[in-house]
């Protein structure tokens, strides 16, 4: 019964362990070159209004980490047609 339940464990972490890597959607080198970062964001939805703004459409946004690695949290990217 124990190494059942232990069985039950591992295989609920590696599953997190999954989920947690694969969450976001989006990888920022998938964008390389195809984005103009503006502004900060938390969601997709912090973004059309800098994209706009910056003479981008507003309709394909994406909010990815911040693509210089450093500390500012997420960048809008506003996919570049």
């Amino acid at each position: 019964m124990a190494s059942k339940l232990s069985a039950l464990i591992v295989g609920l972490l590696v599953l997190s362990l999954v989920m947690l890597l694969t969450w976001n959607g989006h990888s920022v080198d998938q964008y390389h070159g195809k984005c103009d970062f503006v502004g900060g964001c938390h969601t997709k939805d912090d973004c059309p209004e800098p994209c706009a703004a910056a003479g981008h459409s507003p309709a394909v946004v994406i909010c990815v980490p911040d693509p210089t690695g450093g500390s500012s949290g997420n960048m809008c990217c506003c996919i570049l047609e």
